[in-house]
Protein backbone atom coordinates (compact mmCIF):
# COMPACT_ATOMS: atom_id res chain seq x y z
CA UNK A 1 0.00 0.00 0.00
CA UNK A 2 1.40 3.38 -1.22
CA UNK A 3 1.92 6.09 1.42
CA UNK A 4 -0.96 8.95 1.76
CA UNK A 5 -0.19 12.07 -0.14
CA UNK A 6 0.33 15.56 1.85
CA UNK A 7 -2.08 17.45 -0.15
CA UNK A 8 -2.21 20.56 1.48
CA UNK A 9 -0.28 22.08 -0.98
CA UNK A 10 -3.26 21.77 -3.28
CA UNK A 11 -5.56 22.43 -0.83
CA UNK A 12 -4.50 25.58 -0.56
CA UNK A 13 -4.67 25.86 -4.63
CA UNK A 14 -8.47 25.25 -4.64
CA UNK A 15 -9.50 27.31 -1.61
CA UNK A 16 -7.34 30.20 -3.02
CA UNK A 17 -7.76 29.88 -7.36
CA UNK A 18 -11.45 29.07 -7.83
CA UNK A 19 -10.25 29.55 -11.81
CA UNK A 20 -7.90 26.94 -11.30
CA UNK A 21 -10.49 24.55 -10.04
CA UNK A 22 -11.44 23.02 -13.73
CA UNK A 23 -7.78 21.90 -14.30
CA UNK A 24 -7.16 20.29 -10.98
CA UNK A 25 -10.35 18.43 -11.54
CA UNK A 26 -8.72 17.08 -15.34
CA UNK A 27 -5.89 16.73 -13.41
CA UNK A 28 -7.47 13.94 -10.91
CA UNK A 29 -9.69 12.21 -13.41
CA UNK A 30 -6.29 11.64 -15.00
CA UNK A 31 -3.92 10.62 -12.10
CA UNK A 32 -6.75 9.62 -9.59
CA UNK A 33 -5.02 8.38 -6.31
CA UNK A 34 -1.79 9.52 -7.77
CA UNK A 35 -2.59 12.73 -8.37
CA UNK A 36 0.54 14.90 -5.74
CA UNK A 37 1.11 18.12 -5.46
CA UNK A 38 4.30 18.02 -7.44
CA UNK A 39 2.19 17.23 -11.08
CA UNK A 40 -0.43 19.96 -9.60
CA UNK A 41 1.88 22.49 -9.43
CA UNK A 42 3.46 21.57 -12.91
CA UNK A 43 0.39 22.32 -14.00
CA UNK A 44 0.11 25.54 -12.29
CA UNK A 45 3.22 26.67 -13.70
CA UNK A 46 1.37 26.06 -17.33
CA UNK A 47 -1.19 28.16 -16.04
CA UNK A 48 0.34 30.95 -15.14
CA UNK A 49 2.40 31.24 -18.53
CA UNK A 50 -0.85 30.84 -20.14
CA UNK A 51 -1.89 33.97 -18.30
CA UNK A 52 1.27 35.83 -19.15
CA UNK A 53 1.37 34.69 -22.87
CA UNK A 54 -2.71 35.92 -23.16
CA UNK A 55 -1.71 38.85 -21.24
CA UNK A 56 -4.96 39.62 -19.57
CA UNK A 57 -6.56 38.25 -16.21
CA UNK A 58 -4.03 40.02 -13.77
CA UNK A 59 -5.96 39.16 -10.92
CA UNK A 60 -5.78 35.31 -11.62
CA UNK A 61 -1.95 36.28 -11.83
CA UNK A 62 -2.01 37.94 -8.51
CA UNK A 63 -3.82 35.10 -6.80
CA UNK A 64 -1.51 32.34 -8.19
CA UNK A 65 1.02 34.16 -6.51
CA UNK A 66 -0.89 34.57 -3.46
CA UNK A 67 -1.62 31.14 -3.14
CA UNK A 68 1.84 30.45 -3.81
CA UNK A 69 2.91 32.49 -0.88
CA UNK A 70 0.44 30.43 1.00
CA UNK A 71 2.05 26.96 -0.02
CA UNK A 72 5.63 28.47 0.90
CA UNK A 73 4.69 29.17 4.48
CA UNK A 74 2.67 26.07 5.08
CA UNK A 75 4.80 23.99 7.33
CA UNK A 76 5.41 20.65 6.78
CA UNK A 77 4.15 20.60 3.31
CA UNK A 78 7.39 21.25 1.23
CA UNK A 79 6.03 24.29 0.08
CA UNK A 80 9.55 25.38 -0.54
CA UNK A 81 10.81 22.14 -2.83
CA UNK A 82 6.87 22.59 -4.76
CA UNK A 83 7.32 26.50 -5.29
CA UNK A 84 10.69 26.11 -6.33
CA UNK A 85 10.96 22.90 -8.32
CA UNK A 86 7.56 22.20 -9.71
CA UNK A 87 6.29 25.90 -10.17
CA UNK A 88 8.88 28.52 -10.64
CA UNK A 89 11.28 26.05 -12.54
CA UNK A 90 8.79 25.11 -14.72
CA UNK A 91 7.83 28.31 -16.48
CA UNK A 92 9.22 29.22 -19.54
CA UNK A 93 11.90 32.27 -19.15
CA UNK A 94 9.56 34.80 -20.52
CA UNK A 95 6.79 33.87 -18.09
CA UNK A 96 9.41 33.63 -14.94
CA UNK A 97 10.76 37.47 -15.73
CA UNK A 98 7.02 38.66 -15.83
CA UNK A 99 6.00 36.95 -12.57
CA UNK A 100 8.66 38.24 -11.08
CA UNK A 101 6.93 41.64 -10.55
CA UNK A 102 3.69 39.53 -8.66
CA UNK A 103 5.93 37.61 -5.97
CA UNK A 104 5.83 37.92 -2.59
CA UNK A 105 8.35 38.25 0.11
CA UNK A 106 8.84 34.24 0.46
CA UNK A 107 8.72 33.17 -3.24
CA UNK A 108 10.41 36.01 -4.06
CA UNK A 109 13.40 34.66 -1.18
CA UNK A 110 13.16 31.07 -3.00
CA UNK A 111 13.82 32.63 -6.27
CA UNK A 112 16.02 34.15 -5.30
CA UNK A 113 18.14 31.01 -3.65
CA UNK A 114 17.16 29.05 -6.71
CA UNK A 115 18.58 31.54 -9.16
CA UNK A 116 22.01 31.64 -6.50
CA UNK A 117 21.77 27.39 -6.52
CA UNK A 118 21.63 27.68 -3.00
CA UNK A 119 18.81 26.09 -2.14
CA UNK A 120 19.79 22.81 -1.20
CA UNK A 121 22.56 22.10 1.03
CA UNK A 122 25.20 19.08 -0.06
CA UNK A 123 22.93 16.41 1.33
CA UNK A 124 19.66 17.36 -0.70
CA UNK A 125 17.86 18.95 2.36
CA UNK A 126 15.72 21.94 2.09
CA UNK A 127 17.83 24.90 3.44
CA UNK A 128 15.08 27.46 3.31
CA UNK A 129 12.85 27.72 5.46
CA UNK A 130 10.24 30.56 5.66
CA UNK A 131 11.99 32.17 9.00
CA UNK A 132 15.33 31.37 8.50
CA UNK A 133 16.15 33.95 5.42
CA UNK A 134 15.47 37.63 5.33
CA UNK A 135 12.85 38.73 3.09
CA UNK A 136 13.83 41.53 0.70
CA UNK A 137 11.06 43.71 2.34
CA UNK A 138 12.68 43.29 5.58
CA UNK A 139 16.36 44.07 4.05
CA UNK A 140 15.38 47.26 2.47
CA UNK A 141 13.74 48.29 6.41
CA UNK A 142 16.37 47.23 8.35
CA UNK A 143 18.65 49.61 5.72
CA UNK A 144 16.67 52.71 6.18
CA UNK A 145 16.90 52.44 9.50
Amino acid sequence: MRPPIDDRATTILRDNLPEFEGRLLDLSDLYGEDLTPQVVFNDLAEFASELLAEGEDEGSLERVCAALELVALEPGADGTGVVAFCFLDQLPPFALEAIRSYLHPVTETILELVDQDLLYEDDGETTLLSFDHPFPSQITAQDED
